[in-house]
């Protein structure tokens, strides 16, 4: 079987980290799903529920026939309307801390992670929608192979 891309076990890597969010593992949140980029969701997904999109994906540098890059992940919690600002807070919180931001064990850090950047934007519902979100921008680095 050919290897697998560097860029895709990364994107497992994180869904997987991502799985762990729940509140028997400590966090605030109880997330029922985690989809990722070429997952269909249900119309009936039971919520809060994470997807996980591909933003944009740059070289950063070249070495022989490797190449660093860094892949941006766009990380959308998405809510029931009727879950508060704390809901929308909380699982900020809970998806930097799934990937080892503020952790003193080096060894809990997502592998890659830009951690001196990232971005939450939250989305309130509006007339006649039925779900808040709150979308998180992550960065990770990774080295990938070209020959």
């Amino acid at each position: 079987m050919p290897r697998k891309p560097n860029a895709t076990l990364v994107g497992e890597a994180l869904r997987a980290r991502l799985e762990e969010i729940s509140q028997r593992t400590g966090y605030l949140t109880n997330i029922a799903h985690v989809y990722g980029p070429l997952d269909k969701v249900p119309d009936k997904a039971d919520m809060p529920y994470v997807l996980i999109r591909v933003a944009g994906d740059v070289r950063t540098s070249t070495a022989a026939f490797q190449a660093t890059r860094l892949r941006t992940f766009e990380l959308e919690a998405v809510f029931r309307k009727t879950a508060g600002p704390a809901d929308l807070d909380g699982i900020h919180v809970d998806l930097l801390r799934a990937l080892g931001f503020g952790q003193d064990r080096p060894e809990r850090k997502f592998p890659g992670l830009i951690d001196d950047e990232d971005e939450a934007t939250p989305r309130y519902a509006s007339a006649g929608e039925t779900t808040h979100s709150n979308t998180l921008t992550i960065g990770v680095t990774y080295v990938e192979s070209y020959n």
